[in-house]
């Protein structure tokens, strides 16, 4: 009899919760927090087994989704797991974050340019920092410390006893609000927001986006679809403007070992500078792109007001 072939390792994406609106809020939140950990778990040999970058953004999202669904209450021992979750994001964040400033932010920038002075050794010193912050992303989701997180989470979600007998339809829109109300207060004054606190709305809105996938399933589907469509298009705004941002952090940890010749230190610097430059003209203008978009999603109705309509 043929060996079965080996099951392909292939990144997943989120998937929306079975939810609907007759369960209780315990029932709900226990689906939702399984859900969010599925995702996480078919990514981690993904990303460990075949070093799949999309995997490893998976598997970061999964976490980001757990991360939220852990926060939607203040039963007792969530926010420590979501201590663990943010721990975990932490450890294999750079290897990510290099992923995309190889591919999204350097390359482009090189293609453009040119093979100015500089950038051969830049490339250098950015692979090797890649490869390590991959090492290191590897080694933290192959540890015991995150397969017991897995089980902890696993049996929390079991565990759950909502404080009263509420179905998810009442809870749902208040957590809805909070959420929106937390980033349109991040989002305040927009066109005057520095880097950091155009993170801050981000981290924000992901959240809010998170929660409303979580939810959208009580609702007509195309209501909530409509709603998060632009959503999305603001969020992914502000991702591309928080990448040029985080050009600078990676330069610098590229800089930071300024061991060797003087003239390499000086066509690193040059190099550096180059890359940032090349970004920022194009930061501006999307800053102007960015600041539109979240005028017209400030604007629009969210989808749980307009249930019955």
């Amino acid at each position: 009899m043929p060996a079965r072939p080996r099951a392909l390792l292939v990144p997943v994406s989120a998937r929306a919760p079975l939810i609907d609106a007759e369960m209780s809020a315990g029932e709900a939140l226990r689906v939702i927090l399984l859900e969010a950990l599925a995702q996480v778990n078919a990514n981690a040999p993904v990303a460990v087994k075949a070093r799949d970058g999309e995997g490893l953004h998976q598997l970061r999202v999964g976490l980001r989704r757990l991360r939220t669904a852990l926060t939607l209450t203040d039963l007792p021992g969530l926010g420590a797991l979501d201590a663990r979750a943010k721990a975990i994001i932490n450890e294999i964040g750079l290897a990510r974050d290099l992923d995309v400033f190889v591919t999204e932010l350097f390359q482009p920038a090189v293609n453009e340019l040119g093979s100015r002075r500089g950038f051969t050794p830049l490339a250098e010193r950015t692979e090797q920092l890649h490869e390590h912050a991959w090492t290191t992303a590897i080694a933290a989701i192959a540890s015991p410390e995150f397969r017991t997180f897995d089980e902890d989470v696993a049996a929390a979600a079991r565990a759950i006893v909502w404080p009263d007998t509420a179905s998810i339809a009442t809870v749902a829109p208040p957590l809805l609000e909070h959420a929106l109300r937390r980033a349109k207060k991040r989002g305040r004054r927009f066109q005057h927001l520095d880097p950091p606190a155009r993170h801050r709305l981000r981290i924000a809105l992901k959240k809010l986006r998170y929660t409303a996938e979580f939810f959208a399933p009580l609702y007509p589907k195309k209501t909530a679809k409509h709603w998060l469509a632009p959503l999305k298009e603001l969020q992914d705004l502000l991702g591309h403007l928080n990448d040029v941002a985080q050009v600078c952090g990676v330069v610098e940890r590229l800089l930071a070992d300024n061991a060797g010749r003087a003239a390499v230190q000086a066509d690193l610097n040059h190099a550096a500078g180059l890359l940032q430059s090349f970004h920022q003209a194009r930061a501006d203008a999307l800053a102007r792109t960015t600041h539109k978009q979240w005028k017209a999603f400030r604007e629009t109705p969210p989808f749980w007001t307009a249930r019955e309509s």
